[in-house]
């Protein structure tokens, strides 16, 4: 599971780069994706994907079940 995450993350930001050269991808929606793979307990991962819900509740659930932008338990992470 991590080696995907970690492939899939640097896919996506590869995806990203391209999409900012070429003007028919958008990137920043790879770069975005690259970050809820590589950061999925942040915070700013969890509200996005809480904007994102109302639209797209499907990819939510699917992202959440591979563990992004679920909120960490107490005693997972430390405090910021």
């Amino acid at each position: 599971m991590l080696f995907l995450r970690i492939f899939l993350g640097i896919v996506f930001f590869i995806l990203g780069i391209i999409g900012s050269i070429l003007p028919i991808m958008q990137g920043w929606v790879f770069f975005l994706l690259s970050f809820l793979v590589f950061f999925p307990q942040h915070k700013y991962a969890v509200k996005v994907l809480d904007k994102v819900e109302k639209r797209a509740p499907r990819l939510v659930a699917w992202l959440r079940r591979m563990g992004v932008g679920i909120r960490p338990t107490s005693g997972t992470i430390p405090p910021e």
